[in-house]
């Protein structure tokens, strides 16, 4: 099987092409991108010809299709193009990923258009693919807990993660990228549609850029780190603690920050010393407009409410849930290995209470939970005709409405 692969940037190349080119009977056949850098290292890698590697996603596309399959991991803005554009050479299956679009029209096109095609299009929602919320669905769908009601949703991005993609990086502004609420937390839409198992209503949404603003940078602090900040060791988001510090969390991010993957400290100094580098500037400095907290209040056409809450001031970048029917509750934490499940009326320890019940869901796996890896054997097997349960997929079809609910969200 071959799949080609337009974007090699770290999820592309790190992620889906990475975890695509360990499996077994694939090949990647064709790589797309506009960094001579990235490409020249993905090619490498993936063991694909120069002659299969293009700068130009012109000659990319007027080649005709150039796998059995292919991923878009494209800058967010660039999807839309991409993935009418692939539609139009002939591919038959894509794997593309989130957000599809922040304009509703667009996204309502392609699922159009796919379906007119007869395309299959996954739409990189990876949680969905994860155990650990395979398993919350599961629960529900048993009627273990009755019908659901009201939902509770947090995601915590962790302040460095913020920083990283959405202060300083690709997702800091919505002019480069999209609204927070479609950068990063559709993921979070797709599964609260999901386990209300119905349509959206209305939503609403509150929320500001309240902190990571030049109003907020400590005095006479440096416009770059590196350029001689006295707090450059005191600082929390100074790129020495999060870039140079062996133990930090953001090991993923290096890819994009200093351009190479595993960098020397010597490497690193230099890339983020670069005037050009956006990585290295300030976090109170920058051209970043995304809101870093946001709630979001939203009614479901069979009764479910739901409350999401997004921040960038956490420690720990994780998920929590608190999903609450009509016979008992579900609580869970994505940065554990089990899922809490209270059944009311039953009596625990003597004591007229709910049945407690941890369930243990055992090792996360890696990447978003495993579904990084989920997606991309799903993938694959859809590919080969292999069955498929298809209520563990996120089409197009699916990723609509979601979308939709963000975009209401959004514009609320």
């Amino acid at each position: 099987m071959k799949i080609a692969l337009i974007g090699v940037g770290s999820r592309g190349f790190n992620v889906y092409g990475s975890i695509l080119n360990r499996t077994s009977g694939v090949t990647i056949s064709a790589l797309c991108d506009i960094s001579q850098v990235r490409l020249q290292e993905a090619s490498k890698s993936f063991n694909v010809p120069s002659d299969a590697a293009y700068l130009n996603e012109d000659d990319f596309f007027n080649a005709g299709v150039l796998g059995d399959g292919l991923v878009i991991a494209s800058m967010d803005h660039d999807h839309y193009r991409h993935v009418m554009k692939a539609l139009n050479t002939g591919y038959k299956y894509i794997l593309l990923e989130k957000p599809v679009s922040d304009v509703i029209a667009e996204t309502e096109e392609i699922a159009r258009v796919a379906k007119e095609k007869g395309t299959t299009i996954l739409v990189c929602h990876v949680l969905r693919y994860s155990r650990f919320y395979k398993t919350i669905h599961d629960i529900i769908v048993s009627g273990r807990i009755g019908e659901p009601v009201t939902i509770n949703h947090e995601e915590n991005i962790a302040y460095w993660h913020f920083a990283h993609s959405f202060v300083r990086g690709n997702w800091r502004n919505a002019a480069v990228s999209h609204p927070l609420l479609y950068a990063k937390t559709c993921h979070d839409f797709d599964l609260l549609y999901w386990f209300a198992n119905s349509k959206f209503k209305s939503a609403k949404s509150f929320g500001s850029l309240k902190y990571f603003i030049k109003e907020n940078a400590p005095e006479n602090c440096a416009d770059r780190c590196l350029d001689g900040c006295k707090y450059l060791d005191s600082c929390a988001y100074s790129v020495k603690n999060l870039y140079f510090d062996t133990k930090s969390p953001l090991g993923w991010g290096l890819y994009p920050a200093i351009g190479k993957n595993n960098p020397t400290q010597s490497e690193r100094y230099d890339a983020l010393k670069r005037a050009d580098n956006p990585y290295g500037r300030c976090v109170y400095k920058c051209d970043n407009d995304l809101d870093d907290h946001k709630s979001v209040l939203i009614e479901f056409q069979n009764g479910v409410t739901a409350t999401l809450n997004v921040t960038a001031f956490s420690k720990d970048c994780h998920r929590r849930i608190h999903i609450m029917g009509t016979h008992g509750e579900i609580l869970g934490d994505d940065a554990d290995n089990y899922i809490t499940v209270n059944v009311f009326g039953q009596k625990k320890k003597g004591i007229f209470d709910c049945n407690y019940n941890k369930v243990k869901i055992g090792p996360p796996g890696s990447g978003h939970l495993g579904g990084d890896t989920g997606i991309c054997d799903s993938f694959v097997k859809i590919i080969a005709g292999k069955p498929v349960n298809p209520d563990y997929l996120t089409t197009i079809d699916v990723t609509l409405e979601g979308h939709r609910i963000v975009d209401a969200a959004e514009h609320s």
